[in-house]
């Protein structure tokens, strides 16, 4: 009969062995999964590395960064809102960042209905409202929902577009 010692002189090496194994079957796998045909692009000779003569860096910067300004929206929301009952307050917590340069508009709609039950008014640049009453009174329970945050200009209150995030409303009673 062999001793724990002497059984553990063999353990080591086999999971090592195993381990090695397993190592080359996943490198062989992907390997053979780069080489498929359609998977690959062949780089242009013709192409020259750097920016284009006469390209104003700082220029083309700011422009990108004007751009991705305007389609990135920024907020904060609570993702399990709690209200006591369907008619009383509940920590909504939405937030309009002060890096956002847009305002927000939030509607709120209960996904099995489609139902809008919140709608705010335009929150500006830098604040937040932390308790809302929904505008419409839930019956005790859990609601799973969207909130849609709509932003707009500053300058001339014109759409640029909206998001979304899950929500659930919990109502206690």
């Amino acid at each position: 009969m062999e001793t724990k010692a002497a059984q553990r002189k063999w353990l080591l090496p086999a999971v090592c062995a195993a381990c090695a194994v397993c190592l080359v079957v996943a490198a062989g796998l992907a390997v053979f999964a780069l080489k498929k045909p359609g998977n690959s692009l062949e780089l242009d000779d013709n192409a020259t590395m750097g920016i284009l003569p006469g390209v104003d860096v700082a220029q083309r910067q700011q422009e990108l960064q004007q751009q991705l300004d305007e389609t990135m929206i920024a907020f904060s929301i609570n993702a399990s809102p709690v209200f006591a009952s369907g008619s009383a307050e509940g920590n909504l917590m939405l937030e309009n960042p002060a890096n956002n340069a847009k305002l927000l508009v939030v509607e709120l709609y209960v996904d099995g209905t489609g139902e809008l039950v919140y709608q705010s008014k335009a929150i500006p640049v830098g604040s937040y409202i932390e308790n809302v009453r929904l505008d419409k009174v839930l019956g005790p329970g859990t609601y799973p929902a969207t909130a849609y945050f709509k932003a707009y200009r500053e300058d001339d209150h014109s759409f640029i577009g909206q998001v979304g995030a899950a929500v659930t409303l919990s109502v206690l009673s």
